[in-house]
């Protein structure tokens, strides 16, 4: 039997929903500038389609959340005011100005956004307890294995104003993960709507 919603599950649903939708905008936007010409417009495009369908998705999670009634008991802790969490996201904003500065003095500038994207991929793995959730498990897998790949990858074939496929893949591989990071998220509660009858505001 599905367990009942509550108002807490869908509020909690559509923030994780929003919350992805506006990094992974970012995250595409910095790939889709990296392109050049049609690619570039075609790029933006779906990234802009995409975040809007998640804006969406998030918005109507929150209003469902109003035909719910809270959940019994003592409110959950959020996620957001864990230690876990707390000590990931100081870690990665301390790491990341250090790594880059490191890099640039050593002669390695080109190298900073695949670190940026291997720091911020770390810090998914300190979310796992504070959300209780293995998909920033395989997220932050994800975000390390692509910063290492890039290191890999030309920044620039060609000649100045040429795509810069290292950023390219970074930003645009970054908003995939994430994209797909909060399908199952969206899915599960989808079906919990469907399976759940409507009920009344309290």
């Amino acid at each position: 039997m599905t367990p009942s919603l509550t108002s807490q599950h869908l509020r909690g649903a559509a923030a994780s929903t929003l919350i992805s939708a506006i990094f992974a905008f970012a995250w595409g936007v910095n790939g889709s500038l990296a392109l050049s010409g049609s690619w570039r417009v075609v790029a933006a495009a779906v990234v802009v389609l995409v975040t809007l369908a998640l804006a969406a998705v998030s918005v109507t999670f929150y209003r469902k959340a109003a035909q719910f009634p809270s959940s019994s008991g003592a409110p959950p802790v959020s996620p957001f005011r864990t230690t876990a969490y707390r000590v990931s996201v100081v870690a990665m904003l301390i790491a990341i100005p250090v790594a880059s500065r490191v890099l640039t003095l050593s002669g390695h500038g080109d190298a900073i956004m695949p670190a940026v994207v291997m720091i911020v991929g770390l810090h998914f793995f300190g979310l796992v307890p504070a959300f209780r959730s293995g998909t920033f498990a395989w997220v932050a897998g994800a975000f390390c294995l692509l910063g290492l790949a890039a290191l890999f990858v030309p920044v620039q074939v060609g000649e100045a104003g040429t795509p810069q496929l290292r950023y390219a893949a970074l930003g645009l591989g970054c908003a995939l993960t994430l994209w797909l990071g909060v399908t199952p998220i969206v899915s599960k509660t989808f079906g919990q709507l469907a399976d759940n009858p409507k009920k009344e505001p309290r």
